[in-house]
C-alpha cells in the first residue's frame, strides 16, 4: 500500500490511468484491491470518482476486502450502488456462500436494506437480518420433497446456484437435472462437467450444455487458459468427445477475440538440477503462446545436451507430449539454446529464458547473445533458488535491457504477466496506460439516495 500511495502522490494522473488499465489487463487481485483503496483515500475528488466507477466492475469478494474500518462517503456510495445493481444469481450466491462477509460489509457501512425499495438490498435484509429467510427455506423444501415436479418448480423459481442446490436434491431424474443445468452460468457449467458426467446427465442434455459452453466465448471473466486447463482435467470416461472438441474451439476463439501477439518468440529452458518448475512453466507458457501468437514459439533447452523441442503440431496435446521426456540434470549453459539459433541463423523478436540465473558452464548467454545479428527483447522468468542472479547482473553491467518476472509455481496469473511483456518495451506499456480515458460517474448517479429505487 505504501508504494501505491507514493506513486499516487507523485503522479496522480498516471496512477489513476494505471488503475483503469490494470483493472482490465492485470491479474493480481491484491493489487486491484490496493488500487481502489488508494484511490478512495486520495484527497483529489477526481481520483475518488475513478474508484467509484471501477468498483462497479469489481467482483464482490474483492469489495469485501476493499472496505476497512475507516471509509470515505464516496466508497459507501460505490458499494451501495454495486450491491443494488448486482446480477440476481451472483447476489444469491453471496447471500448463501459468503454470508459472513456480506453481513459484515452491510453492518460496517451502515447500508440500509429493509428501508430500500431495491430488490437486492431487500433480499440482503430478508435473508441475513430477518428470522424468516426464504432462500434457506428452499433447501429444507428440496431435502424434504421427492416429487420431481415439485423439485423442478422449486429450482426454476428460486434460481439457486446449481452447485449449491445439488447437495439437497435426492431425486435426480432427467427433468430435475435439466432444471439444474438451466440454472448454471457458463462458468459454473465448465467447472461442473466432470460432476455432470458422473451423474450421467451430459448426453441427455448435450445441446443445452454445448450452447452454454459456446456462450463462454463472450464472457470476459472466463480466460482462454482457464478453458484449456478445464479441458486438460476432464475425465474422458465421463465427458463426451464432442465437448472436448468444443472446448478446444472455444479456447482458440477466445484467444482470437483478445488479438494475436505479433512477432516471433523463442523459449529457452534451464534444465540444470532442481529445475522441475522451469519445465512446467515452459510447457504451459509454450501452450499459451502457441494459442496467442501469430507465429508459434520456438523452444530450446539450455542444457549440456541442448535441443530444440519440436511438437508434431502446435496444439495443446502435442506440446505436452513434446515436453514429456525433458528432465533437469547437469550444468547451466544458459547460452546453449542461443548457440543453436546462431548456427541456424535463426532470428526472433523475444527470448524468454526460464532459469534460476545460476550460469556456470559455457556457452554463456551474454557471449551468444552478442553474436546475434538482431538483438531481441529479453525476458527472464526467474525461478527462485539459492543461486545468485548472476545473469541479470551481467546484463545490467553491459547496459542490455531486460525484463524480469519471478515465478514460484505455475499459475494463470504468472503466465498472463509473462505474456503481457512479450513484444512490448516499458515505454510502450506507459503509452498504452496513458491512452486510457478516466471513467466518470453519470450525473443521475450523483443524486442523493437514488439507489433506493434502482433496479
Amino acid at each position: 500500500m505504501q508504494v501505491h500511495k507514493q506513486v499516487r502522490d507523485r503522479n496522480p494522473l498516471f496512477y489513476a490511468k494505471f488503475a483503469v488499465w490494470f483493472m482490465e489487463n492485470g491479474t493480481v487481485r491484491d493489487h486491484k484491491v490496493a488500487f481502489l483503496q488508494t484511490l478512495f483515500d486520495a484527497k483529489e475528488p477526481e481520483l475518488r470518482e475513478v474508484a467509484w466507477m471501477l468498483t462497479q466492475d469489481m467482483p464482490l469478494e474483492l469489495v469485501y476486502r476493499m472496505v476497512d474500518k475507516q471509509y470515505p462517503r464516496t466508497m459507501r456510495s460505490a458499494v451501495i450502488n454495486k450491491l443494488a445493481n448486482e446480477e440476481g444469481m451472483t447476489m444469491q450466491f453471496h447471500i448463501l456462500r459468503a454470508k459472513k462477509q456480506l453481513k459484515r460489509l452491510v453492518k460496517r457501512m451502515h447500508i440500509p436494506t429493509s428501508k430500500s425499495e431495491n430488490e437486492n438490498l431487500q433480499a440482503i435484509g430478508k435473508e441475513l437480518f430477518s428470522k424468516t429467510p426464504e432462500l434457506r427455506a428452499v433447501f429444507k423444501q428440496l431435502l424434504e420433497t421427492q416429487d420431481p415436479e415439485e423439485i423442478t418448480k422449486l429450482l426454476r423459481k428460486s434460481r439457486l446456484p446449481a452447485y449449491i442446490a445439488v447437495s439437497s436434491i435426492k431425486v435426480r431424474n432427467p427433468k430435475v437435472m435439466r432444471a439444474l443445468i438451466d440454472n448454471m452460468s457458463p462458468s459454473e457449467l465448465l467447472q461442473s462437467l466432470n460432476m455432470l458426467g458422473r451423474l450421467k446427465v451430459l448426453e441427455p442434455n448435450l445441446q443445452v450444455v454445448m450452447d452454454k459452453i459456446q456462450r463462454a466465448i463472450n464472457d470476459k471473466r472466463i480466460q482462454a487458459m482457464r478453458v484449456h486447463n478445464i479441458r486438460k482435467y476432464l475425465d474422458a470416461e465421463l465427458v463426451p468427445p464432442v465437448i472436448f472438441d468444443l472446448l478446444s474451439k472455444v479456447t482458440v476463439e477466445k484467444v482470437r477475440k483478445a488479438g494475436k501477439l505479433k512477432g516471433k518468440t523463442s523459449i529457452h529452458i534451464d534444465l540444470s538440477g532442481s529445475m522441475e518448475v522451469a519445465i512446467a512453466v515452459a510447457r504451459e507458457l509454450a501452450i499459451t503462446l502457441a494459442l496467442a501468437s501469430e507465429t508459434p514459439p520456438t523452444i530450446y533447452t539450455a542444457s549440456t545436451t541442448p535441443n530444440e523441442v519440436k511438437p508434431r503440431v502446435y496444439n495443446s496435446q502435442a506440446l505436452e507430449d513434446a515436453f514429456r521426456l525433458l528432465r533437469p540434470a547437469g550444468g547451466t549453459p544458459l547460452g546453449a539454446g542461443v548457440a543453436l539459433m546462431n548456427r541456424k541463423n535463426e532470428e526472433c523478436d523475444t527470448i524468454i529464458l526460464i532459469t534460476d540465473e545460476g550460469e556456470n558452464t559455457p556457452p554463456f548467454f551474454m557471449d551468444e547473445y552478442n553474436k546475434m545479428m538482431w538483438h531481441p527483447q529479453i525476458i527472464i522468468v526467474r525461478i527462485p533458488t539459492s543461486e545468485q542472479p548472476s545473469l541479470s547482473d551481467n546484463l545490467q553491467r553491459a547496459k542490455i535491457p531486460y525484463e524480469t518476472v519471478t515465478v514460484e509455481k505455475v499459475d494463470q496469473y504468472s503466465l498472463d504477466q509473462i505474456v503481457r511483456l512479450v513484444g512490448k518495451s516499458p515505454f510502450d506499456t506507459v503509452v498504452e496506460i496513458m491512452s486510457q480515458d478516466l471513467p466518470q460517474r453519470p450525473p443521475e448517479l450523483r443524486v442523493a439516495e437514488y439507489w433506493k429505487k434502482t433496479k
